[in-house]
């Protein structure tokens, strides 16, 4: 079963309208051994509209999106969602059905392996919501609404196979948002695109007035103001080294780098 595919498995409720992260000590260690994130504490409310995670490949970046949206449960610490004056664990099965309602999950420019099989893109949008009983008028407004946005419209009588990269990651986070989520943890959203093509999709992103939570390696993009990023995280070695401004965070990431760089020189 693909990403979305689990995602838009079974009856879905109706979505909490904001959710708060709490990760107490929180890590998790892969099956084989690999370390992918150490004790990390934090909180991100609803007031952290924007928030990137910045860090080396591999220093744990997109363990802790999983974390945050459920796709992992902690192998240590804990993780929690609070929404609706209630805690929820993503380890708890019934817990992690509530939590997905409440995540939107963009895995770079991925789309449902569905989407492939539609004769459309638009077609494919609408199984998922005609599949959970929303009714026609609502499915209407809602695609209209997203491939408006996120400049779809053009395409929406092309097959998923005919969409170029920019097209792609613009319908991974309109497939992400058709059912209204809280937030939107999205990993690397722009990856793999030109400067103007990450513009249009961080700019339809950002725009878009759902909070978000996102990794990328962009550091212009994280200080752009037009963006207005109020919270980065750096990542380094698993665990979480900066938390703060993003010019800060920049200038951390950029001390680390160099220093990576004199420790290979020598």
């Amino acid at each position: 079963m693909g990403l979305f595919d689990a995602l838009f498995a079974g009856k879905r409720s109706v979505p909490a309208s904001e959710a708060t992260f709490i990760l107490d000590k929180a890590g998790h260690v892969y099956d084989d051994g690999n370390v992918g994130l150490r004790d990390a504490t934090i909180t991100i409310t609803p007031s952290n509209r924007r928030v990137a995670v910045i860090g080396l490949n591999g220093s744990g970046k997109t363990t802790l999106l999983k974390l945050l949206d459920g796709a992992l449960t902690a192998t240590s610490g804990t993780v929690r969602i609070a929404a609706d004056d209630t805690d929820y664990d993503p380890s708890v099965k019934r817990d992690l059905r509530r939590i997905e309602d409440m995540v939107g999950r963009v895995r770079r420019e991925e789309i449902p392996n569905s989407y492939y099989q539609a004769k459309s893109i638009r077609e494919a949008v609408e199984q998922p919501l005609k599949k959970h009983k929303v009714p026609e008028s609502e499915r209407q407004a809602i695609i209209g609404n997203l491939f408006a946005h996120f400049d779809l419209a053009s395409v929406a009588r092309e097959p998923a196979s005919a969409l170029d990269g920019e097209k792609r990651h613009l319908l991974a986070i309109a497939a992400a948002l058709s059912f209204s989520p809280a937030v939107i943890v999205a990993d690397e959203p722009t990856k793999g695109l030109d400067e103007i093509a990450s513009a249009r999709v961080a700019k339809a992103l950002f725009s878009y007035g759902k909070q978000v939570i996102f990794a990328t390696h962009d550091t212009e993009l994280i200080t752009r103001p037009e963006y207005a990023i109020d919270r980065v995280i750096v990542v380094d070695e698993h665990r979480i080294v900066f938390d703060g401004d993003a010019h800060e965070a920049v200038g951390h990431y950029t001390d680390l780098i160099q220093a990576r760089y004199k420790a290979l020189k020598a």
